[in-house]
C-alpha cells in the first residue's frame, strides 16, 4: 500500500527524508539539464504558433498584445541557456543524453536558441549550442 503522506512530502523538499540524496540529484543531470532546454524552447514556440492563431480569428488582440515585444523571448531563451550552459558534451551521461534526445524537436530547439543569440551577437553562446547541434546531429 503507498503512503500517500510519502507522496506528497515529495512537492516539498524541506520534507523529504534523506534530502540531498540521489532523488535531487536527477535535476542535476545532463539528460534533464538538456531535456529542459528543448522543453522551455518548445512551450514558447507552441505558445507564439497559438497566439498567432487566436489574432488570426480575434484581429482585435493585436491591439491588446504586443507582439513585437522580444520580452518572452528574451525570458525563454534566457531560462533554457541556464539548463544548457553547463552542458559538457564530453561528459558520459551528456553523451547518452544526446543520444536520448537526438530528434528534430532537439536539433530545431538548438537551431532557434542559436539564431536567437546569433542577432544579440552572444556568439559564445551560439558556439556552445552548436557543439551540442552537431553533435545531436552525428
Amino acid at each position: 500500500m503507498i503512503d500517500p503522506e510519502k507522496i506528497f512530502r515529495v512537492f516539498n523538499p524541506e520534507e523529504v527524508e534523506g534530502k540531498g540524496d540521489s532523488y535531487f540529484d536527477f535535476y542535476q543531470t545532463p539528460t534533464f539539464k538538456l531535456g529542459m532546454f528543448k522543453k522551455i524552447i518548445w512551450n514558447q514556440q507552441n505558445m507564439t504558433d497559438k497566439l498567432d492563431k487566436m489574432c488570426e480569428k480575434m484581429p482585435e488582440l493585436r491591439d491588446l498584445i504586443n507582439l513585437e515585444d522580444d520580452a518572452g523571448e528574451f525570458v525563454t531563451f534566457a531560462r533554457a541557456w541556464a539548463y544548457i550552459k553547463d552542458f559538457d558534451p564530453t561528459q558520459e551521461q551528456s553523451k547518452e543524453a544526446l543520444r536520448i534526445f537526438s530528434d528534430e524537436y532537439t536539433k530545431s530547439a538548438c537551431e532557434l536558441a542559436i539564431n536567437y543569440w546569433e542577432e544579440r551577437e552572444e556568439y559564445e553562446r551560439c558556439a556552445h549550442v552548436k557543439k551540442i547541434l552537431d553533435l545531436l546531429e552525428k
